[in-house]
């Protein structure tokens, strides 16, 4: 076995451990940590591809494209949390701009309050 597609394999255990470590993160709701992998694998990819181009590198074409499987279901889960995440910022934002729609009714009504007091604040 040649020097390159032992560097390879060993490439492609170390990419399949990260994607095995970002599914799990996935699942456990850590997306900055998934995306943190994501970024650590990246080099690691660009390697395995420079080392594709060697003829006896070709063998582990199965086993890349099992990683790359791998890597789009990951990529397809990561996609759904991003869009839940999204989803609930937008909310939020919906939200806080009904409060600064409604804040200044609560403030002109509490009457001999100071600027920017409310009734809201009294129990504080």
């Amino acid at each position: 076995m040649s020097e390159r597609l032992q560097r390879a394999r060993r490439l492609l255990l170390a990419l399949d451990e990260l994607a095995g470590q970002e599914a799990v993160l996935l699942r456990s709701l850590d997306l900055v940590e998934a995306l943190r992998i994501a970024e650590r694998a990246g080099p690691l990819v660009d390697e395995v591809c420079a080392l594709a181009a060697e003829p006896d590198v070709a063998e582990l074409r199965g086993e890349v494209q099992v990683l790359v499987e791998r890597r789009r279901r990951n990529a397809a889960l990561l996609d759904v949390h991003l869009a839940r995440v999204q989803g609930e910022i937008q909310r939020v934002d919906e939200a806080r701009r009904r409060l600064h729609r409604t804040a200044p009714a609560y403030q002109r009504s509490a009457g001999g309050d100071t600027p920017g007091e409310s009734r809201l604040n009294t129990a504080a």
